[in-house]
């Protein structure tokens, strides 16, 4: 009797035993999946601000490369001109952009950089993580210090005693204005200068130093605008990586 006492005891403690540990297991459960669902909720609300990010760098990018363009385009204009015998250049040429003017590149990282001061692995995805870095790590300071640093790619100071030699302003030619009214969500200068216009053709024609220094303004800003092509493409195969990976988070 007293055996069989003991044995439904020591059942039910067992059983007892069984059901605590299976509320654990069960809470445990219940607990790592509520961390899953933050961590998912918080890896999405990431990736969306990186794209967010890309999307207003594109903005700032195609800023600095409308400009390039047009600069080379003078500045290819005037050379040409410098090294032929016309009097009078056959096409107009924009002086004040065969002169260009010093731009500036600023970039978005603040997402990035968040990310790196709490905790890159958030991002579930290794590849894309790697990628992601990589691009901030490498590409997106690369550009910075092409356009903002290095001063070997911007012969606008090599330029200007030549321009201040040969040149004179022109008050009555339109001014030239660097702007951009159609967006709000970047850097959006509004500046203008007064045109100028050739003085000395027969000296600027015959100054080889300054044909050298024209040559050299077309060749390094050939870079930058290779560079920001190539910024904008990988912005572009990034974007994608980002919107392929919501999609499987999200769903």
């Amino acid at each position: 009797m007293a055996e069989n006492k003991i044995g439904k005891y020591f059942l039910y403690a067992l059983g007892e035993i069984i059901l605590v540990v299976l509320g654990i297991l069960i809470a445990l459960q219940v607990n790592n999946r509520n961390e899953a669902k933050k961590a998912r909720a918080q890896e999405i609300i990431l990736l969306e601000n990186i794209k967010k990010d890309l999307n207003l760098d594109t903005l700032d990018i195609g800023f600095n490369l409308q400009y390039h363009k047009a600069f080379i385009t003078e500045e290819k204009k005037f050379l040409n001109f410098l090294n032929s015998d016309l009097i009078q250049p056959s096409d107009p040429i924009d002086y004040n952009g065969a002169l260009s003017a010093p731009l500036v590149i600023v970039l978005h990282e603040s997402t990035f950089t968040n990310l790196q001061n709490n905790d890159i692995g958030l991002l579930s995805n290794n590849e894309l993580r790697k990628e992601i870095s990589r691009f901030y790590d490498f590409f997106n300071k690369a550009i910075q210090k092409v356009e903002n640093d290095k001063e070997v790619y911007e012969a606008y100071t090599l330029k200007l005693p030549y321009f201040l030699k040969y040149f004179k302003l022109d008050p009555d030619a339109p001014p030239m204005v660097l702007s951009n009214p159609n967006s709000d969500d970047y850097y959006n200068p509004d500046f203008q200068k007064q045109s100028i216009i050739i003085e000395d053709i027969p000296g600027a024609k015959q100054d080889e130093a300054f044909k050298i220094v024209m040559n050299e303004s077309i060749f390094f800003r050939q870079i930058k605008i290779d560079f920001y092509i190539d910024m904008v493409n990988r912005i572009n195969e990034l974007s994608q990586k980002i919107d392929q990976e919501l999609e499987i988070l999200v769903n």
